[in-house]
């Protein structure tokens, strides 16, 4: 009993967050920002340094999305020297008041260009912002420099101990996890289909909809996994092969959802999906050929 317990718990949080992507993010930050508190504070380190130092970990750690870990490491180390930078120009602007609100006004201009230029763009734009902001709340002062850099670097250094030593991640794991959480998805989705076919007349919207959401929620959990196939499989026919079985699986349960819909209603019905916008009519209810993504019964 202890056993399948567990087991549906690990299935109700595989289904909840797909590959476990949310709680790995958050406990990666946590752990960044404990280990830097624990380094600072070993140091003697005042309030003003811890508070920038926990800071400057959480967004060295949550900032940088990329999927492989040598891209995560580049990033990583090309944030210090910006990190850097980003204090330095806030101690110095701090006592000129118009100034400082000029620059931090283009600061922001620069932070949101910057995701022009992908990922790691993104990230960089978004630790130069933080870090200035970090200045200012801290009242960084141009005497009080070295110790802010070594406490942004402590800050660094534990963020890349936490990713990389403490909080591991794989895209082969990752994917692992994503195809574990298809599963439960679609037998989620299962389970509402058999509820939707049991359901009275009062009840039968509400397990339409349910059916709705748990195929929203599988089709999300495969665009995931769409994502992931490239970092997380061993070849190219590796990935072809998982990409079409996910893709048969989805369109089944599509399928399945219209054949119960037909069933108990001769009522026209709107698309599964959540994504109206590629939905068209399609003669007798017959599945669109050209993609699975746009149902509907006309």
């Amino acid at each position: 009993m202890r056993a399948a317990g567990r087991a549906e718990v690990r299935g109700r949080l595989a289904a909840a967050d797909p590959g476990l992507l949310r709680f790995t993010a958050g406990l990666r930050t946590v752990t960044s920002i404990a280990l830097t508190l624990a380094v600072l504070a070993a140091l003697r380190f005042d309030v003003s340094h811890l508070v920038a130092g926990a800071i400057t970990a959480m967004v060295a750690t949550f900032a940088i999305r990329e999927k492989g870990r040598p891209k995560q490491a580049v990033t990583l180390a090309l944030g210090l020297p910006v990190a850097l930078a980003s204090m330095s120009l806030g101690a110095l602007l701090n006592s000129r008041v118009v100034i400082g609100d000029l620059f931090f006004v283009a600061l922001i201009f620069c932070a949101v260009y910057s995701r022009r230029f992908g990922d790691r763009g993104t990230a960089l734009g978004l630790i130069g912002f933080q870090i200035y902001f970090a200045s200012l709340f801290v009242h960084a002062t141009v005497p009080a420099l070295p110790g802010l850099y070594l406490t942004i670097t402590v800050a660094f250094g534990c963020a890349a101990v936490a990713r990389f030593a403490l909080v591991r991640e794989t895209a082969a794991g990752i994917l692992d996890r994503l195809r574990r959480a298809f599963r439960v998805r679609f037998a989620q989705l299962v389970a509402a289909q058999a509820e939707l076919l049991d359901a009275g007349p009062d009840e039968r919207d509400k397990a339409v909809e349910e059916v709705r959401v748990r195929t929203a929620r599988l089709h999300e959990t495969a665009l995931l996994i769409q994502g992931r196939l490239v970092d997380g499989t061993s070849d190219e026919a590796v990935a072809r092969l998982v990409q079409r079985r996910i893709a048969d699986a989805e369109i089944a349960a599509e399928r399945l959802g219209l054949l119960l819909l037909t069933a108990r209603s001769a009522e026209r019905a709107d698309t599964l999906t959540l994504h109206p916008q590629h939905t068209f009519p399609v003669p007798n209810g017959i599945l669109n050929p050209n993609g699975h993504n746009s149902i509907a019964i006309a």
